[in-house]
């Protein structure tokens, strides 16, 4: 006899009942047998409702972080017994918090909730896909081959995540980075395997981000690095550790130095020169982006001040301002303080946005339209990296375009890039805009450029980012020869170019 047992009672078409009973013998007798019989099928109901609770994502109806570990510890055990691999993707969305922050949580959730549907529908039925936090999701590929198996998976999730989604009446890409780590090779064990993966997907986002990337050795100290850096950003203001190099931005058609762009650089006591790129988005991730967005406008343009004193030529201060700081209610009031506390005309002062700040504003221009009325020039930086319409650049109360690198970078080998680099420019002229062509590096570049008229450009073909004290020099100097290589070829680079329409120039590469 088996004293404790579950069992259920189907009362035809009434709902199912769960019963535990209990038997045993009576004390003293061996004929006569006690028991007890529960109505345990509420219990069992909220028993498996909890476990739902902790196993599943209640926004998106992915597994759950616990679930996670828990199933990824199995999949560990099975493949240790069969000698098997299996590969873990660490995807994290890209700009997912300048989404959230600017059109509200709400619309935040039906993204993920979007994209969780979207990554589980491209996954095949042996893989495990689970919300860990936020916007990260893991990804378990089971009994891989090689390494093309995963990548192939980190491609549609790649894919999937670049499809448009609507949120009310504004359209955004998610976008994301994905860092593959492959058990036993880069991990025996779940936190290994964990670390690993995410050194890989952090490593795609410096790479430039809407990519996957492997694990490798080496990213196990880039990581360390990053958490150094972490740590210690927070402190790096007010030990003035921070510093401002200023890269110049020449007139096509004069070669004189038209402005400059503020760029700001860590000089850390023991890690040396630390880029931008290694600390703004960590500024945004600990929540100091706005603060240090303020030093670096308070100083480019205590700068510029000292360079009009000095008698230099009036020049352009461009200064990035990320889309946290964008839409920080008190920047309209900094840039008003910055402006009077350091008496430079405001039409000396531009400030640079991204795509981004464009694209999750809708119709709504106020800021815009507020700081250009204070006299301050707005551009639209890196344009070309998001998915913004030249349409839409009629709406935009913008002054300057800013054509990001990789437009220039391909113009020379991809002809396809090349119209489209004339289109831009003939667009942005037609509407009064300035066009800026950022990342010039070679002669060839700089001879289509003219070519298609473009203003202004800057890029290591002219100077590296140089310190304050190195901008007089340069000043002086100018680039006589910039106007002269252009002319030279311009008419080649004319000949060579179909002039059928206003968007038809393609420069011969």
């Amino acid at each position: 006899m088996n004293p404790r047992i579950d069992y259920r009672i189907i009362p035809g078409e009434k709902p199912t009942l769960i019963v535990h009973q209990e038997l045993g013998m009576a004390p003293g007798t061996s004929n006569v047998v006690l028991g007890t019989v529960q109505d345990i099928t509420q219990q069992r109901a909220t028993e498996r409702r909890i476990r739902e609770l902790a196993y599943t994502d209640k926004l998106t109806g992915l597994a759950s972080r616990a679930y996670f570990y828990k199933h990824t510890e199995d999949i560990i055990r099975a493949a240790r017994r069969r000698h098997e691999r299996f590969a873990l993707l660490y995807l994290d969305l890209d700009g997912f918090k300048d989404i959230n922050d600017s059109l509200g949580h709400d619309m935040g959730d039906e993204l993920l909730r979007t994209v969780s549907q979207r990554l589980q529908s491209s996954l095949r039925d042996t893989d495990f896909i689970a919300r860990l936090s936020g916007d990260e999701f893991c990804i378990l590929v089971d009994n891989v081959r090689d390494q093309y198996d995963a990548a192939e998976v980190a491609e549609r999730c790649l894919d999937e995540t670049n499809r448009p989604v609507w949120l009310g009446k504004q359209q955004v890409r998610a976008r994301c980075s994905i860092g593959i780590a492959y058990y036993p090779e880069d991990g025996t064990d779940l936190q290994s395997l964990l670390k690993a993966a995410d050194s890989a997907m952090y490593a795609a986002k410096e790479e430039g981000r809407h990519r996957y990337a492997f694990y490798r050795p080496e990213l196990t100290q880039r990581v360390e690095r990053r958490l150094q850096i972490e740590q210690e950003l927070r402190l790096a203001i007010e030990r003035d550790e921070l510093i401002l190099h200023y890269q110049p931005q020449v007139e096509l058609s004069s070669g004189r130095l038209a402005g400059v762009e503020a760029l700001v650089r860590w000089k850390h006591p023991d890690m040396g020169l630390i880029p931008p790129g290694e600390f703004i988005a960590v500024a945004e991730r600990i929540g100091i982006i706005s603060s240090l967005g303020e030093w670096v406008l308070n100083k480019a343009c205590e700068q510029l001040s000292r360079w009009l004193a000095m008698g230099l030529p009036e020049l352009r201060m461009a200064v990035n301002i990320s889309p946290l700081h964008f839409r920080n209610p008190a920047l309209l009031d900094t840039v008003t303080r910055v402006l009077e506390t350091t008496g430079i005309p405001p039409e000396l002062l531009e400030l640079e946005v991204t795509e981004s700040v464009v694209q999750t504003t809708g119709n709504d221009f106020e800021t815009f339209e507020r700081l250009r009325e204070l006299g301050v020039k707005i551009a639209i930086d890196d344009f070309g990296t998001g998915y913004s319409s030249l349409a839409s650049l009629r709406a935009l109360p913008i002054d300057c375009l800013k054509i990001d690198r990789l437009f220039i970078s391909d113009m020379l080998d991809d002809g396809r890039a090349a119209v489209l680099l004339g289109t831009i420019v003939n667009v942005a002229h037609a509407l009064g805009h300035v066009v800026v062509a950022e990342g010039v590096e070679e002669v060839a570049q700089l001879q289509v450029l003219q070519g298609i008229e473009c203003d202004i450009v800057q890029g290591f073909f002219f100077s590296r980012p140089v310190p304050a004290k190195a901008l007089p020099e340069i000043v002086r100097d100018g680039f006589p020869g910039v106007a002269a290589k252009g002319q030279e070829n311009h008419d080649v680079v004319a000949a060579e170019t179909p002039t059928s329409g206003a968007g038809s120039r393609t420069p011969s590469s």
